[in-house]
């Protein structure tokens, strides 16, 4: 045998063994985060306010997971941003869900590889034993203590991790957050921090564009099935207030799971400079309703109409997909542009 053929295998191995190694290392290596999140007690009792239990835990995750079941949106479009789709085995598919994604994220998921895995409220826990995944990110529809014990059973070595954004914190604060734990899990710190620098930044140029427009008033307004319900300013869409600048009129309008029922007349009473609505039963495929019931005169009086300070916002976005690192950036620009122009 020739030198320069022992050399050759020599090195041959030192890379193999060096590759299994790292292989190895990838496999066994953890990482560990605070999974802090409240979940339903009663899953026929949503909308009570003493019906969640918290949870509070610190988790061992896999670094670099290869088998990851989706159930938070918001949580998957991140994941896709950062490279990781291949990842994923099983979203939620069934009852239209796949149909409620961003079109970008849409067009990954939509191939047969990445397995029905339910419902956005209710998992389908036989696909998911069959699974067998490593990680299962939770969402805050079919978070409830049923729910959670079902999946234990189902996947009984799976990290279930909290992916949605902690409502309790500041929106911009709570995707940040939320975005970093998925870079630090899937090993994509730097592209993690990239989004978060850039939401961060979206988020000062609107600020800076409400302070110079002298902090106008807004209201946020769901069309629901032919009914208007305002938005509490604490609520998932209080971010215009609290992180935008706008000022609320209705900021004493306690938090509501959909909103609080109000007539044309209130929203005339109340007069905002800026109305932003969401069609629910448009976004859901349940019908489109706003349109018909801004088509009124009562509220064709007001400041926000006259001015032609009305944006439908994308409900996909806002009410569905709400957290991903580019659905943020979106909704936050989304804000800016029509801002900018009226």
């Amino acid at each position: 045998m020739t030198k320069k053929l022992i050399i050759a295998i020599l090195a041959l191995c030192t890379i193999l063994t060096t590759s299994q190694a790292v292989l190895a290392k990838e496999k066994s290596q953890t990482v560990t985060i605070k999974n802090n999140y409240s979940v339903y007690i009663k899953k026929e009792k949503r909308d009570k306010p003493d019906n969640k239990k918290q949870i509070s835990e610190t988790l061992k995750v896999p670094l670099k997971p290869k088998k990851v079941v989706v159930f938070d949106m918001g949580a998957l479009d991140t994941i896709t941003a950062l490279g990781a789709e291949k990842s994923v085995i099983g979203i939620p598919k069934a009852k239209n869900a796949l149909s409620l994604l961003p079109n970008n994220v849409k067009s990954v998921y939509k191939a047969k590889r990445y397995q029905d895995v339910g419902s956005l409220f209710e998992p389908n826990f036989e696909a998911i034993a069959r699974m067998q995944p490593d990680v299962v990110f939770l969402g805050a529809r079919m978070a409830s203590v049923d729910n959670i014990e079902k999946l234990k059973e189902a996947a009984p070595k799976a990290a279930l991790v909290y992916a949605g954004v902690d409502s309790k914190k500041v929106f911009d604060k709570g995707v940040a957050e939320r975005v970093t734990m998925l870079g630090k899990i899937f090993d994509q710190n730097k592209k993690a921090k990239t989004f978060n620098k850039d939401i961060a930044q979206a988020v000062l140029k609107l600020q800076k564009t409400i302070e110079k427009k002298g902090k106008p008033t807004a209201l946020f307004v769901m069309a629901n099935s032919g009914e208007l319900l305002t938005q509490s300013p604490s609520g998932r869409f209080g971010w215009i207030f609290s992180v935008g600048g706008f000022k609320a009129v209705n900021e004493n309008e306690k938090l509501s799971s959909h909103g609080t029922p109000v007539s044309y007349e209130y929203i005339a009473e109340k007069n905002p400079n800026y109305l932003f609505v969401l069609d629910r039963g448009a976004t859901i495929g349940q019908g489109a309703s706003s349109k018909e019931l801004f088509n009124n005169d009562v509220i064709k009086a007001t400041d926000a109409v006259k001015n032609k300070r009305v944006h439908e916002v994308d409900g996909k976005d806002w009410y569905i997909n709400s957290g991903g690192s580019r659905v943020t950036l979106r909704m936050i620009k989304d804000v800016q542009n029509f801002v900018d122009n009226r």
